[in-house]
């Protein structure tokens, strides 16, 4: 996949790796893998809320209860 920055935004990346001392392409590797994860977390319909609590019961069941106390 390629990606092309306008010329401000791959200045402001090369601003940016320089002054973190960091790769242009890590940068932008990582941006782009940020923006994929919270696609993923929040690409939720409504619909599928309550099935998706449902399959998520067996992993909740060795979690202890949270009381007010514990915080």
């Amino acid at each position: 996949m390629g990606i092309e920055p306008t010329a401000t935004t791959e200045a402001q990346l090369r601003a940016l790796a320089a002054r973190t001392g960091r790769d242009v392409q890590v940068l932008v590797d990582e941006a782009v893998r940020q923006y994929v994860e919270s696609l993923a977390i929040t690409d939720l319909e409504p619909e599928h809320v309550a099935e998706t609590q449902t399959a998520l019961i067996p992993e909740l069941r060795n979690v202890p209860d949270w009381k007010a106390s514990d915080a």
